[in-house]
C-alpha cells in the first residue's frame, strides 16, 4: 500500500510531495532554491528605488509603514551616493506626509501589491526619529548596505513605521533601493 503525501504551498494550495522535490534529471538530485527566491516565484516579493539630490547638509528619507496584516516584512535596502553619506535606520519615528513611492512586485506577472507603504519627504509630526536601530558613515562613492547577505535582512515589527535617513555633505546624488518579501511564517 502507499501513502501519497501531500503539502500546502505558500498559496494555500495543497500540492503533492512529488511536486516539492524535483529531481535533476541528469543528476537524480532534489533541486531546491533559496527561501528568498521561492519568495520571489511566489509573488511575494517587492522592490522600490528613489533617486534624489541633497541640498547643503540636506537629508533625504523613505518612511516605510508596516500592515497589521499576519505577513512579516523582510527587508533589506542599499543607499548609495556619490559623496560622503551617513545612512541612519530608525523604528517608530513620529513621521508622516510626504509623496507616495511606489513599489513594484518582483514577479511581474503577480497580481498581489505589497501591504507596505512607502512614502518619500517624509516630515516630523512632533515626535522625533524614533528609536536609531542601524547607522552607517561611508566615504564618497561608496554603497552603504543591508543587503549583501540575509544575515543584514532586518524582520520589521507589524503596525509600524521606520524611517530610513540619508544625510549628505551638498549637493550628493543619493540612491535609495529598497527589496522585501511579506511571509506569514
Amino acid at each position: 500500500m502507499s501513502v501519497k503525501v501531500l503539502y500546502v504551498d505558500s498559496d494555500g494550495m495543497t500540492r503533492p510531495l512529488d511536486n516539492l522535490l524535483v529531481p535533476d534529471e541528469e543528476t537524480g538530485v532534489t533541486i531546491t532554491i533559496d527561501v528568498i527566491h521561492a519568495e520571489i516565484h511566489d509573488g511575494h516579493t517587492f522592490t522600490a528605488n528613489r533617486v534624489v539630490t541633497l541640498p547643503l547638509a540636506g537629508t533625504a528619507n523613505v518612511l516605510i509603514v508596516t500592515a497589521d496584516t499576519p505577513e512579516k516584512v523582510h527587508i533589506t535596502y542599499q543607499v548609495i551616493s556619490n559623496a560622503v553619506l551617513t545612512v541612519n535606520f530608525y523604528e517608530s519615528p513620529d513621521y508622516a506626509g510626504g509623496s507616495a513611492l511606489p513599489s513594484y512586485n518582483r514577479r511581474r506577472d503577480a497580481l498581489n501589491n505589497s501591504n507596505t507603504t512607502l512614502t518619500y519627504a517624509a516630515t516630523d509630526s512632533g515626535g522625533g526619529k524614533g528609536t536609531l536601530i542601524w547607522t552607517f558613515k561611508a566615504g564618497a562613492n561608496k554603497l552603504v548596505t543591508a543587503s549583501e547577505s540575509t544575515r543584514l535582512e532586518f524582520i520589521l515589527k507589524r503596525n509600524c513605521k521606520y524611517l530610513l535617513e540619508s544625510v549628505g555633505v551638498q549637493n550628493d546624488l543619493i540612491t535609495f533601493l529598497l527589496d522585501w518579501y511579506e511571509h506569514s511564517k
